[in-house]
């Protein structure tokens, strides 16, 4: 996948209107970075990285977000506009200043899953999980890479963290709503394709199938 919490004053990138090609769902949870993005067709991932958590927090509360650093900002304009080298320099010159840094680390994976290293993305991420189990948004990133690999079961487990660690992580609980989704069309399919169907399932799951794939083309922002 944020916004003026975990993740920083880094804005978000402009989403593409091709938001799934293989089915009329409409998922929103893929890995894009800019219009034209080989990972387009999945829907949207936070690119901003989440600040390092403060010490003491209570559960359930939250830090302030620090202003992005010049680096930062520097980084992430590398990232979208396609300079890869300029931003793998960048990424790894910081990783070897602060190896644990969580906001470096969520830009690595970002970069990582938009020049189609995928696997690395995941292990990134998940990484950042482990050391930083209370972050919301390293999770939504990797449920959106779960989807685009068809692991939908294993992506809402994600999602559901997400937004048990930030209740109000709007795009997670879009992301977790389109998963519920896609399960449930598949479940009405499964249904409707039995020695039985049932006329209800397949009136679902016409509706599942009339659901808007494609959304206008939208700047958001960490706001």
């Amino acid at each position: 996948m944020i916004y003026a919490h975990f993740m920083g004053m880094i804005a978000k990138s402009i989403f593409s209107q091709a938001r799934l090609a293989v089915s009329a769902l409409g998922l929103t949870a893929g890995v894009l970075l800019a219009q034209g993005s080989a990972l387009a067709q999945a829907g949207v991932i936070d690119t901003t990285e989440p600040a390092p958590p403060a010490p003491g927090l209570f559960p359930g509360s939250r830090p302030m977000a620090p202003a992005a650093s010049p680096e930062i900002l520097e980084a992430r304009s590398h990232i979208l506009s396609k300079r890869w080298t300029d931003a793998s320099k960048l990424i790894e010159a910081q990783l070897e200043k602060r190896p644990r840094d969580p906001q470096w680390r969520f830009l690595q994976s970002v970069l990582f899953a938009e020049i189609g290293k995928r696997s690395e993305a995941i292990t990134v991420l998940e990484l950042i999980t482990e050391d930083f189990p209370e972050l919301a948004e390293p999770y939504n990133n990797l449920a959106a890479l779960y989807i685009e690999e068809g692991e939908l079961h294993r992506a809402r487990l994600l999602l559901e963290r997400a937004v048990q660690n930030r209740p109000d992580y709007a795009l997670a609980h879009e992301n977790l709503g389109d998963v519920y989704a896609r399960l449930a069309k598949q479940a009405y399919d499964r249904a409707n394709k039995s020695r039985q169907p049932s006329p209800a399932a397949g009136i679902k799951l016409d509706y599942l199938e009339k659901m808007p794939a494609l959304r206008s083309t939208r700047v958001l922002t960490n706001r």
